[in-house]
């Protein structure tokens, strides 16, 4: 539902829905209702009501309810939210687990990853071959989280850029 990496996370994909099967059985095969997610995702979520409080991606963007910690790559409500937004971007992070160390792991090697990028793009060295060829990496819309990236970048004021990776992530 929320993974940024299938691959990390559990390899395995499966179908969630968005309200449990045990909590409205005449929604299990709405496709309304219906939500890739990873297993581990998937199995954190399980069978709780969480009172249409978890955030639905493929309806709203996700993206503007979380912050991520620059040192330790954990998830957070994002500070410019309103208190009801801060209780489902909260929920969202306890229902599917967001907080796993490997997630959060990979979150803040990402997060270095493109400061290193930008602080080399900034350099003598920004119009070098490598620069390049690690900005087709990052912004390859199969590269894993991608939130992260667009985060980085938008918080160093690189809107060109954040959106550049947004519309070729949406094209795909």
């Amino acid at each position: 539902m929320f993974c940024e990496s299938p691959l990390e996370v559990s390899g395995d994909l499966e179908v969630e829905h968005y309200t449990a099967k045990t909590v409205n059985p005449d929604l299990a095969f709405e496709w309304m209702n219906l939500l890739p997610s990873c297993r581990l995702c998937n199995r954190s979520k399980s069978n709780v009501d969480h009172g249409n409080a978890l955030l639905k991606p493929d309806i709203e963007d996700p993206e503007p309810f979380f912050w991520i910690h620059p040192d330790t790559g954990r998830l957070e409500p994002h500070p410019r939210i309103d208190a009801a937004q801060e209780r489902r971007a909260m929920r969202t992070i306890e229902l599917c687990d967001l907080q796993r160390p490997g997630l959060s792991t990979k979150r803040a090697e990402m997060l270095s990853r493109v400061g290193r990028w930008l602080e080399l793009l900034a350099s003598e060295a920004g119009g070098s071959a490598a620069v390049a060829k690690e900005w087709e990496f990052l912004s390859d819309p199969a590269t894993e989280y991608k939130f992260v990236i667009r985060h980085v970048l938008k918080l160093h004021g690189q809107d060109a850029l954040w959106e550049h990776d947004r519309e070729r992530f949406e094209k795909r």
